[in-house]
């Protein structure tokens, strides 16, 4: 069972860019403080099955006020109050996000496990121990 107050979740309405023009997607931001390094953003939640990318939360956190990343994940802040993620496979999606509730999500990421502490909680001889069984 989920322990509710290592989690933290965040639902977004998300405009996706394309040639064709704008659509809208329902997403959410996604935190467990088990694995503490990683956010994911699970896209069309609306969906049966929604696409789900995960990578670091200190990229989230750099993106909203620079731009960052290279390759598959870039961040950057875009027009008015929101960011600019764009998520690169076969094909590109550029999607924007409000950066204030994209800020409150890594706030709220921040409390429940702070920068510098992902690490405390972790048994690295048990971690070992368990790869090597």
């Amino acid at each position: 069972m989920l322990d509710s107050s290592r989690t933290v979740t965040t639902r977004l309405t998300l405009t996706v860019s394309a040639a064709t023009g704008d659509a809208r997607l329902d997403a959410e931001l996604r935190y467990d403080a088990n694995d503490p390094l990683a956010v994911s953003l699970a896209i069309g939640t609306q969906c049966d099955q929604p696409v789900v990318w995960v990578f670091a939360r200190d990229l989230l956190a750099s993106g909203v006020s620079a731009p960052v990343g290279e390759g598959d994940i870039t961040i950057e802040p875009a027009e008015g109050n929101d960011i600019r993620i764009t998520l690169a496979t076969d094909c590109l999606a550029t999607l924007v996000a409000p950066r204030g509730r994209v800020a409150e999500f890594l706030i709220e990421t921040f409390t429940r496990v702070p920068s510098g502490s992902e690490f405390d909680a972790v048994d690295f001889d048990a971690e070992i121990a368990a790869l090597l069984a």
